[in-house]
Order: structure tokens, then C-alpha cells, then sequence
């Protein structure tokens, strides 16, 4: 019976050992990140001198595809740049990347795709057919953006962002998708899943972080309380350290932020559709940027994360970007710089 008992705990570890043999060993650090927007033309000033005043340690880096609802294609010029921003080409991502480690950050390259005004979580196909050619189209997108990274010692590549039907209907095409991107990059893999998305992922034992885009609604407040935002993470967290634990991994916010609202705490996707009409509130924005580090800091299993989003040249922002997720210029900046200096 002893025996029995022996060789079954054997089995245990072998299969455990299987279960984590696509992840790799790194020493843990807080990841203290932005999201650089990629600026439609070379940089006339380098924005790698006030990343890393405000106490950051990583950048995550954008290039985008572009897809329409309906067609089973991803977009991706890799040579001409006349409909695409000089930050989001092959160019542009690669000279961004060196210049960037020249200051001595880090570096996840996060490619995303856009699809105009509509989610890319609802990206759907009827026909298997359609999802077989998206898929051909995505690897074709990412792989070479992988061995990009290989090649620039990049130290984390994010493998897809909220790709919320896929992950749903197809999950058979990204273990494999996985293999191809380890065979050409040696760095770290993550993926981004929505914040009501990362429990249906089903290969985090095949990555190195649980990534998780952190727009989680907790309160419609227009003024909200610290202690009460903190309150409403503390159920976030907990679900959080049991998918943690379920696999293994710790936890990485691919993206987190607010926007500069009234409300800011509520559902964000709500009030970007609307955010001409909102009230501009950056107090609202501080105030839940500083609930999130506070609260999500005190978890061992929480690896940090990166802030949705930075400008290389604020001056030159959009009208109406007042209002968004950016902290620069605003009480939110601060926050982060202080709370980047703890972590």
C-alpha cells in the first residue's frame, strides 16, 4: 500500500512538473510599467528621461493591426508607413525598443489590434474556415514581432490583448500558437485578458504571467473615497489570488488606469463612449490610481503593472485627450511617481 501511495505522488509531481514546463524561472520584481503611445512621427525629444523620473522601470511598447468585424484578416503593412503611425511600424517599434534600453528600461512588446469604434473582444467568425484564415493572419502578425524581440533582448512579449471570442471558441489555437512563439523568443510571454475574461483562459500554465487589463468597475462615485475603492478591490483580489494560485502564476496588470472623470472608477468602456459629455475630474483619477497601488501592493502575488498610457509629447495630444487616461500634467502623475518609488 506504502508503494502504491509513493508511485501515485510520483505521478503527481511529473504531471505538475509537465504542467510548468513552458514557463521559465525569473526573479521576481514589481513591474513598475507605462504604456508608451506610439507618436505618429520620430521623436523630436526623447520621452525615455521623464519615464524614468516618474520611478518607472518598464515600458510597454504598441505596435497595432488593424481588423474589421466580419473579415477574417489581420491587417499589417510590415513595409509601407503611409497608413500608419512612424511609432506602431516594424521601424518605428524597433528604434522606440533600442532607445528605450539605452535608458536602461524594459521592455514588454504588447502588439494589439484595432477595430475601430467596436471591441475587439467581440471579434467573431460563423465558420471554422474564417477563424483557420484569422488565425493564419494573426500568426503572421505576431511571430515575426517575437522574433523581433529575440533579436533586441525584449524582455516580455504579450502574445494577444482582450481577445475575448477567441479565447472563448478557439482555445485549441493558442497553446499552439504559444509553441511557435517559445521556439523564436526566450524572453517572458504574458497575455492581456479583459477583466471579466481571465478566468476563461485555459494555457496560463503555458505562460509566465497571468495578465489581466484592470478596468475592474468598482464604484460610479463621481467623487469617490479612497477607502471605499479599497473596500471594493478587496473581493477583486481575493479572486484574483485563487486564479493565482489555481495555476500557479502570479498576476500582472497589462494595463490599468482611469480616466480623468467624473465616475472614473465606474465602467470605463461606458463612459469612453461618452467622455465629451463627462465633467473633467482629475482628482477622481488620482484618487482611484492611488486605491489600486495601495491596496494591490500589499498581494505577493501581484507583479505590478503597466499604466494605460504615456505620451512621448503631451504638448501635442489630441483636443478633447484632456479628459483621458493619461496622467501628465495632472495630480495623478505624482501619485504614480510616489508610488513607484515604493514598489
Amino acid at each position: 500500500m506504502r508503494l502504491v501511495i509513493c508511485i501515485f505522488i510520483y505521478f503527481l509531481f511529473i504531471s505538475a512538473q509537465c504542467q510548468n514546463k513552458s514557463a521559465q524561472i525569473f526573479p521576481k520584481e514589481t513591474i513598475k510599467g507605462l504604456t508608451l503611445v506610439a507618436p505618429p512621427k520620430p521623436f523630436s525629444n526623447s520621452p525615455f528621461d521623464s519615464i524614468r523620473g516618474m520611478n518607472s522601470s518598464w515600458i510597454a511598447v504598441v505596435p497595432y493591426a488593424f481588423c474589421k468585424i466580419g473579415e477574417p484578416v489581420v491587417h499589417f503593412d510590415h513595409h509601407k508607413q503611409d497608413h500608419r503611425w512612424w511609432g506602431e511600424g516594424r521601424p518605428g517599434v524597433q528604434e522606440t525598443i533600442m532607445q528605450a534600453k539605452s535608458k536602461g528600461l524594459k521592455i514588454m512588446l504588447k502588439p494589439q489590434i484595432w477595430v475601430g469604434k467596436e471591441w475587439i473582444g467581440n471579434l467573431n467568425f460563423q465558420k471554422v474556415e474564417d477563424w483557420e484564415k484569422w488565425e493564419a493572419s494573426y500568426e503572421d502578425f505576431i511571430i515575426p514581432f517575437a522574433k523581433m524581440a529575440d533579436s533586441l533582448s525584449v524582455e516580455m512579449v504579450c502574445i494577444g490583448t482582450e481577445l475575448k471570442s477567441s479565447i472563448k471558441y478557439r482555445p485549441g489555437f493558442w497553446p499552439k500558437l504559444i509553441s511557435k512563439i517559445r521556439h523564436v523568443y526566450k524572453g517572458r510571454l504574458t497575455y492581456a485578458a479583459n477583466w471579466d475574461e481571465y478566468e476563461l483562459v485555459k494555457f496560463w500554465n503555458k505562460l509566465d504571467y497571468i495578465g489581466v487589463d484592470a478596468y475592474f468597475p468598482l464604484s460610479d462615485d463621481p467623487h469617490p473615497d479612497i477607502n471605499k475603492l479599497m473596500s471594493a478591490w478587496e473581493p477583486v483580489m481575493m479572486q484574483l489570488s485563487k486564479t493565482s494560485k489555481k495555476h500557479q502564476r502570479p498576476i500582472l496588470f497589462t494595463e490599468y488606469g482611469y480616466l480623468s472623470v467624473d465616475g472614473s472608477g465606474g465602467k470605463t468602456w461606458e463612459l469612453e463612449a461618452s467622455l465629451a459629455s463627462r465633467n473633467y475630474n482629475p482628482d477622481a483619477q488620482a484618487t482611484c490610481l492611488n486605491a489600486l497601488l495601495a491596496c494591490c501592493s500589499k498581494y505577493e502575488f501581484w507583479h505590478g503593472g503597466f499604466l494605460w498610457k504615456w505620451y512621448d509629447n503631451p504638448s501635442q495630444m489630441r483636443r478633447g485627450l484632456e479628459k483621458d487616461h493619461s496622467p501628465q500634467g495632472k495630480p495623478a502623475e505624482e501619485v504614480v511617481r510616489k508610488w513607484y518609488a515604493k514598489l
